[in-house]
């Protein structure tokens, strides 16, 4: 079970390769007591600034438990770690698709958390594949069980804060195919105590409201799921894992500017943005050359789609990627995927859509295939997510309807120029995102996600109480044949978009002859 949580708070000055054998005295075939039994220490995971984490076999049970092993002066983080997990207690947490936590114990000085053992992460499946995109059927499946994991965090008041691919992790890839469960609580917190200019989540999966300093609250990991299910489909980032700056030029420039609303509030707005008028939009984004020149500090170049030939240019462009359609009924999958990414990453925490309403969207409940039940694409995602045998959350969600959404397929070759970004990391490395503060400037510094003193002006959130899971139940998703007002604005949208396209070809096809026919006109007159 390779946990991640090395990776959050690493300085320069410190590194695995850095670091002395004295401030870690654990080895291999250690044996580790507990409440419950002893742990003979395998081999070990993952290492970082955190500590450690070891694959180790329960004498007597033969069970292998991964272990995450806290290092000394990082005790604090490793009892507030628990704290949050105790708060999961509550939860079905297969049902849930959370990591389930064992005990707690200390060894040496050290705090130990024992948790069941995972496969692989997303991010080690990805590089499996070479970073070959997925298809939309083994999205929805990893979507769906991420919105499930969302929506009981939300239940409980809590927050993960550091959702991105390598704190996804497979349970068995070979027995259970996509099954996941969400691991490392280590930056999660209650909502109520989320306070303003704290610094959380990875870069690359950092919400807007997160870089500029607004109040924060359960919406920001409803986008960090959104841009694991980007990277799933693009096979690729959307926004820089190593400049913030960078991450909001691309939503800028993919999605739109944050309105006046967002940005007039923001603690941060002026280090990112520069107050041109009075009137709205009263804000625009500083140019590299700006930025630079205010803050110190280098801007890292960054191209939205990593090694291809085009720049996204907007959400809509996505379905550009990953091949063509063949039928109707993939053209409309890929709709409701569009539908649903707009949604998860609405710049407007506000207007970003809860769990409750993506797992009612029609791309994860497939109600958009009730006329193509016959249809092969249909068939394969039903199969699929048979295959997976998901745990379905207990409540039964509202069909979530979305607003006309004409699609657009908007690309723009990437010019040759000096405010060009610059291609993705290389896709062969670990996938290093860290939720710490990379390439700050001066001016933007802020409190790290360990520190909870609120400002004194800040009112805590309303913390959402669990509800009982008993009383109403939730059918697996499949195509059916029930009336769906959801989505259908949206596919007819995009039938007309086609229509109009497939009309100005004809015209262009009949062209020809009607300059023939105008031409021997002008010259008999």
């Amino acid at each position: 079970m390779c946990f991640t949580f090395e990776l959050k708070m690493t300085s320069d000055k410190e590194t695995p390769s850095t670091r002395t054998k004295s401030d870690f005295k654990i080895e291999v075939h250690d044996i580790l007591p507990s409440f419950s039994g002893k742990y003979e220490i395998e081999k070990f995971l993952g290492e970082g600034r955190y500590g450690k984490v070891a694959q180790c076999l329960k004498l007597g049970s033969k069970e292998k438990i991964a272990i995450k092993i806290v290092r000394k002066k990082y005790t604090h983080n490793g009892k507030k770690e628990v704290h949050m997990l105790r708060q999961l207690i509550g939860l079905d947490l297969n049902k849930h698709n959370l990591v389930t936590f064992i005990e707690h114990f200390r060894y040496r000085g050290h705090i130990c958390l024992a948790f069941e053992m995972l496969d692989i992460s997303l991010w080690d499946l990805m590089k499996e594949r070479t970073f070959k995109p997925m298809n939309l059927s083994e999205i929805r499946v990893i979507a769906q069980q991420l919105l499930v994991a969302l929506e009981a965090l939300k239940r409980i008041g809590l927050v993960h804060g550091d959702i991105k691919m390598d704190n996804v992790m497979l349970v068995n890839h070979k027995s259970q195919s996509l099954k996941l469960k969400l691991i490392d609580f280590g930056l999660a917190k209650n909502v109520s105590m989320l306070r303003r200019g704290t610094v959380m989540q990875a870069l690359g999966y950092r919400a807007p409201e997160v870089i500029l300093g607004l109040p924060l609250r359960e919406a920001i990991d409803m986008w960090g799921v959104g841009c694991v299910v980007a990277f799933l489909y693009l096979g690729t980032h959307v926004y820089s894992t190593q400049c913030e700056y960078e991450v909001l030029r691309a939503i800028v420039q993919v999605q739109s500017q944050p309105e006046d609303r967002m940005l007039t509030p923001g603690m941060f707005t002026p280090v990112f943005f520069k107050k041109i008028q009075d009137k709205p939009p009263s804000w625009r984004l500083k140019t590299k050359t700006e930025y630079e020149t205010t803050t110190g500090t280098c801007t890292i170049p960054f191209n939205v789609v990593g090694l291809r030939r085009y720049m996204l240019f907007s959400l809509d462009g996505m379905t550009r990627f990953c091949g063509g359609m063949r039928d109707h009924a993939e053209f409309e999958d890929k709709a409701a995927f569009v539908s649903i990414m707009k949604q998860m990453l609405h710049v407007d925490y506000k207007k970003r859509i809860t769990p409750e309403e993506a797992l009612g969207h029609r791309f994860i409940t497939l109600r958009h295939f009730k006329h193509d039940t016959n249809s092969p694409y249909v068939t394969s995602a039903n199969v699929t997510i048979e295959k997976c045998s998901l745990e379905m959350s207990s409540a039964e969600y509202m069909p979530f309807v979305t607003p006309s959404e004409p699609m657009s397929l908007k690309f723009v070759s990437i010019p040759s120029s000096d405010d060009t970004s610059s291609p993705d990391e290389s896709m062969g490395s670990l996938d290093e995102t860290c939720a710490h503060p990379t390439n700050r400037p001066k001016a933007a510094v802020r409190r790290p996600a360990a520190n909870n003193r609120p400002p004194a002006n800040n009112a805590p959130t309303h913390v959402h109480k669990a509800a009982s899971p008993s009383s109403v139940k939730r059918n697996l998703p499949r195509a059916t044949s029930k009336e769906d007002s959801s989505g259908l604005v949206e596919v007819k949208c995009g039938k007309t978009f086609f229509k109009r396209v497939g009309r100005f070809f004809s015209r262009m096809r009949e062209y020809p002859t009607f300059m023939k026919t105008s031409w021997r006109h002008h010259t008999a007159g």
